[in-house]
């Protein structure tokens, strides 16, 4: 569960209980920041404090290496990434800069989406809709399109970052979930594209392109470490902060304090917060563990791609 390792171990979590290992690859020299996945289930994409981003292939030797020379800290594929010649990607880090990688005749070429507005945190690609995190917010980005579609502010009172970053993930191909610091969103995208009856997109008119409606939002009494979908339910992996004087802080002060983590856990909540199912997780060494030490993978496929 750490990020802080340097391998990728594939897992299968069942029933909140079982794990398994059924895949392990050598690919960083350092911390690995984020992991994801085609809706194939037949790549995985990874990236690292060591500036590169590595595709490998789940069932054959095919690896892609990229660098960026820079710490790198998300990375999403396009969901079609198997199916497509074009092999695409999008990736961003400490420098500040949204690549959108794709395969040219000439080899493959970066093309900058996004920069000057801080470190990118965290980045993923639904259908056409690509959602990414800085220090100001959340926005949206419609590939097909070539257009920005909106834009998400920061929470008030985050933590900082750096402290704590933000996890977004697709609830479906409108729905965006937003979980920074102790605060829950969840996000309506509206395009300006209609799926035709033949599955073809076709464009309509719309007077602002920043169209998004909150449509749930909550507090937890726990830092939020990473999210994803669950059904129409959500999955939280959790990191409880320290208590003082019978209350419990959200500080940088309780973040950077070594030595007295709890363990972390995965939650099920509803969109209203009522709880659905708690696990503590066996994580050996977890007293020094923080908040930003954890990350929270999501597959978008459904059902095992592993025997």
């Amino acid at each position: 569960m750490p990020n802080r390792y340097r391998t990728i171990k594939i897992l299968t979590y069942r029933l909140l209980i079982i794990i398994d290992s059924v895949k392990e690859f050598a690919a960083h020299t350092a911390a690995v920041n984020d992991l994801c996945f085609d809706t194939e289930g037949e790549y995985i994409g990874s990236c690292s404090d060591d500036g590169s981003v590595i595709i490998n292939s789940l069932f054959t030797n095919e690896r892609m290496k990229f660098e960026y020379h820079r710490p790198m800290n998300a990375v999403a594929l396009d969901p079609d990434y198997a199916r497509k010649s074009s092999r695409r990607f999008v990736t961003g880090g400490l420098a500040g800069n949204l690549y959108l990688n794709a395969k040219k005749w000439m080899g493959y070429r970066d093309q900058v989406l996004h920069s000057g507005e801080g470190p990118i945190h965290a980045v993923k690609w639904r259908s056409s809709l690509i959602a990414w995190a800085n220090d100001a917010g959340v926005k949206v980005y419609d590939a097909a399109n070539d257009q920005r579609i909106t834009f998400i502010e920061r929470p008030r009172g985050s933590p900082r970052p750096e402290l704590l970053v933000p996890h977004i993930v697709w609830q479906d191909d409108s729905l965006l979930v937003i979980g920074w610091g102790t605060s829950v969103k969840i996000a309506s995208i509206k395009t300006n594209q209609n799926k035709g009856v033949n599955g073809s997109y076709k464009y309509i008119t719309m007077s602002s392109l920043n169209q998004v409606d909150i449509v749930a939002s909550f507090q937890t009494s726990y830092f939020i470490s990473g999210i994803a979908p669950f059904g129409d339910s959500l999955v939280v992996l959790d990191y409880i902060p320290a208590e003082e004087d019978g209350e419990k802080e959200f500080s940088s002060t309780i973040l950077s304090r070594e030595g007295n983590a709890q363990r972390p856990e995965v939650r099920v909540v509803t969109w209203n917060n009522d709880e659905l199912a708690t696990n503590a997780l066996p994580v050996h060494g977890f007293e020094h563990y923080k908040a930003k030490d954890y990350s929270l993978a999501h597959a978008p496929f459904s059902g095992h791609i592993f025997p």
